[in-house]
């Protein structure tokens, strides 16, 4: 059963509880919906209109033996248009079904077989014996009630299927020699009231297979959009909004990882590298050019961190206000501050411009730098807090530059 609805969950969820509230002599969908009750439910259709077929045409040819028994002078001719006909035609088209058809063909082929059959029963009523002329012919109420409920045409075919199996029942009933009227009437009432009553069981048994499934539908496209309320979420518990970048619930999650990694490895743990990148004089930038000029600074800025960073391996996160806080897992005190002093470089070339602020005109950060290994540091909040020693130096020396915490030896 398909689940991937892609972005029509949600009309298909509309769908359903229009066709839940839908009067219950209504059997149809809308397109769309009906579409997808097919694509659902198509394959299992069609196993089970195969296996019904297979099933009927094995009762169907057991009436031979009553052939047989009642010593038919025609029983010869009528196993041959049984073995040689109908059974070939029911298993080839059982067959066909199994390949899974579109749903006309399907339905269509279903209707031919029982229809075919109910003209062979048709045809042995005028070659049997006088006497057990009507039982035969009682032979086609049973096909009425194999083809409706055991079958079970989609009402539309059914109801098709049962007029032309009437249709059939009058021709027989009409062709010489003829029934007296009072039997007659009687039998055909019996069969149009077999028709009724299987036509009634074959509606409620598609309305009612029609409605599970507009409740599991439901049930179904409820659970995705919840579930996918969560990731977002959960997403949005992760990320920064204004940015987009991961935010400091993220930093601490993916530390805490690097660090475990590091400190269970059996080789000596490599470093974890830590940019601490502050915007320069932020706050002067958002007096002047108002807050929203400010988130879009925050943004573009955002998004040269991005550019500067390994796709899968470095993590840049919002680390607070106009902060941001890169970490770079593998690489030296040495890397890092090439890597701080390219991004330091980029953003000064983006020419960003600020007029809030006397020197240059433009946008630039200073950036503190720090690398540990798990093997000195007690925690990873100890890299964070060395490299924003390092960007505190930064500011100090006129911002627009980069300053590196000391290198710690595992010896102290």
């Amino acid at each position: 059963m398909s689940g991937d609805w892609g972005d029509d969950g949600a009309d298909l969820l509309t769908f359903a509880d229009r066709a839940l509230a839908a009067p219950g002599w209504r059997l149809t969908f809308p397109p769309p919906l009906e579409a997808a009750f097919e694509r659902d439910t198509g394959r299992d259709r069609c196993r089970q209109l195969a296996s019904s077929l297979l099933l009927g045409v094995l009762l169907y040819d057991s009436f031979i033996l009553d052939d047989v028994i009642l010593n038919f002078s025609h029983a010869r001719e009528m196993a041959w248009v049984q073995l040689g006909i109908v059974t070939p035609l029911g298993l080839l088209f059982a067959a066909y079904i199994w390949r899974e058809p579109p749903k006309f063909r399907r339905e269509i082929a279903a209707a031919l077989v029982t229809l075919v059959a109910a003209a062979s029963v048709a045809y042995f009523t005028h070659i049997v014996p006088a006497p057990v002329r009507l039982p035969v012919m009682f032979g086609l109420i049973v096909i009425i009630a194999f083809a409706n409920t055991v079958l079970h045409l989609r009402f539309g075919y059914a109801l098709a299927g049962s007029l032309g199996t009437l249709a059939i029942f009058i021709a027989a009933m009409r062709a010489p020699p003829m029934l007296g009227w009072p039997i007659a009437t009687y039998t055909t009432m019996l069969v149009g009231a077999a028709i009724v009553l299987t036509l009634v069981a074959n509606h409620r048994l598609e309305r009612q297979l029609r409605r599970s499934y507009l409740f599991g539908l439901r049930e179904r496209l409820l659970g995705i959009g919840l579930s996918e309320t969560n990731r977002q979420l959960e997403r949005l518990s992760y990320h920064d909004p204004l940015t987009g970048l991961p935010n400091r619930r993220m930093l601490a999650a993916r530390l805490a990882e690097l660090w475990n990694e590091q400190t269970d490895a059996a080789m000596a743990p490599a470093p974890i590298g830590v940019l601490v990148i502050d915007i320069d004089f932020f706050k002067m930038y958002n007096d002047h050019y108002g807050h929203p000029a400010g988130d879009a600074c925050l943004r573009a800025v955002a998004t040269l961190l991005r550019q500067h960073m390994r796709a899968g391996i470095d993590l840049i996160t919002r680390y607070g206000g106009e902060e941001f806080l890169a970490v770079l897992p593998g690489l030296d005190l040495d890397a890092c501050a090439r890597i701080a002093e390219r991004i330091r470089t980029a953003v000064a070339a983006a020419r960003l411009p600020h007029q809030g602020r006397d020197q240059d005109g433009v946008v630039t950060v200073s950036i503190g730098v720090a690398a540990m290994s798990p093997k000195i540091a007690v925690n990873p909040s100890d890299v964070i807090t060395r490299a924003d020693a390092a960007l505190y130096r930064a500011k100090q020396a006129g911002r627009n530059a980069v300053r590196a915490a000391p290198a710690i030896s595992a010896e102290g």
